[in-house]
C-alpha cells in the first residue's frame, strides 16, 4: 500500500491542509478558494484525488494511438484517454492554486461504491500519516451533488481520520518514518442550494442545510478559483465554465465558499472563525 515515492514533509510551514476529493475538477469547483487562501498564508497544502475521472470503455476494444490524447473521429467531443486528460487538467489546476503535492489513488469514476472499503480507508490513512495535515477538507455526507463517489469518499475520510490516529490501526502498512497522526480539524464542504440559482447543473444540487457554516471569503483570490476551474476544459468546454452567466451571478458564486466543522480535536472554544484558526 505504501508508495515508493517519498515526499519530504516540510516542517517550516506553520500550517498544513489536506483536501480529499473524488474526481478531477472537484478541487477547483468546490475547494479552490480554501486551497488558495491557505497556500497564500504559507500553508503546506496537499490534494488527494480518489479517481482519475473517467475511463473510456472503448479502450478495451481498441488501444489509443501513441500520445494518449487522440480524439474519436466518430464522436469528436469524446477524448480517447479522458482519464489521462483530466489528471493533466487537475495538475494544471492545483499548480495555479499553490498546492505542494497532488496524490492520485487510481480508482475509476463511479467505482468507489463497489470498491473494497477497508482498502480505500487504508489508502487515505496512509496519505494522512505521510503528510500529517492539521486540517482536512472533504465532502459532507450528502456529497453536495448526491454523487455516490462523493458520499462514499466522505464516509471513508471520516473513518480514515479516526484510524490514522490509532497507532496500531493499519500497522502493517506503516513505513519506518510513519506514526499515528491525529488531525486538529475536519471540515465538510457546504454548497447552499441557492448559490447557483437557476444555474444548478441538476435538481437536488447543493446542501439542504446550510446553517451554522463557516464562510471563506475569497476576496482578491477569486480570480485564482476562476483560473483553476478554467483549466478543466474537458468539463467546461472551450467557451469556459461561465459562458452565458450574468457577470454579477458569476462573481457572487466565486466570492465565497462554505464549510461545516465536522470534527475538532482542539480544546473547546479554540476553533476560531477560520479554517486554520486555533492551531499551535
Amino acid at each position: 500500500m505504501s508508495s515508493i515515492w517519498r515526499p519530504v514533509r516540510e516542517r517550516s510551514p506553520s500550517r498544513s491542509l489536506m483536501v480529499v476529493v473524488a474526481h478531477p475538477g472537484d478541487e477547483a469547483f468546490g475547494f479552490a478558494g480554501a486551497i488558495a487562501t491557505a497556500a497564500a498564508q504559507g500553508a503546506y497544502v496537499v490534494v488527494v484525488c480518489a479517481t482519475r475521472g473517467y475511463f473510456d470503455r472503448r479502450l478495451r476494444i481498441k488501444a489509443p494511438a501513441p500520445g494518449g490524447r487522440n480524439r474519436d473521429t466518430t464522436q469528436p467531443i469524446g477524448w480517447r484517454n479522458l482519464d489521462t486528460v483530466r489528471e493533466d487538467e487537475m495538475r494544471r489546476s492545483v499548480a495555479v492554486l499553490g498546492v505542494r503535492v497532488l496524490r492520485m489513488l487510481d480508482y475509476a469514476e463511479d467505482e468507489l461504491p463497489s470498491a473494497d472499503r477497508e482498502l480505500l480507508v487504508g489508502r487515505i490513512v496512509e496519505t494522512i500519516r505521510m503528510h500529517r495535515p492539521e486540517v482536512i477538507l472533504t465532502f459532507g455526507p450528502d456529497g453536495v451533488t448526491g454523487d455516490r463517489d462523493h458520499v462514499v469518499l466522505s464516509e471513508a475520510v471520516s473513518a480514515a481520520v479516526g484510524a490514522a490516529a490509532e497507532p496500531l490501526a493499519y500497522e502493517d502498512d506503516l513505513e519506518e518514518d510513519q506514526v499515528g497522526w491525529r488531525i486538529a480539524k475536519l471540515y465538510h464542504l457546504v454548497v447552499p442550494a441557492t448559490s447557483l440559482g437557476d444555474r444548478a447543473p441538476q435538481s437536488g444540487y447543493g446542501s439542504a442545510d446550510a446553517d451554522g457554516t463557516l464562510t471563506v471569503g475569497l476576496g482578491e483570490l477569486a480570480p485564482l478559483k476562476l483560473a483553476a476551474i478554467s483549466r478543466h476544459i474537458s468539463q467546461t468546454g472551450s467557451e469556459g465554465p461561465f459562458h452565458g452567466w450574468d457577470p454579477a451571478q458569476r462573481e457572487a458564486y466565486l466570492a465565497s465558499e462554505y464549510y461545516r466543522l465536522a470534527l475538532s480535536n482542539l480544546p473547546a472554544g479554540s476553533n476560531g472563525i477560520g479554517l486554520l484558526d486555533g492551531l499551535s
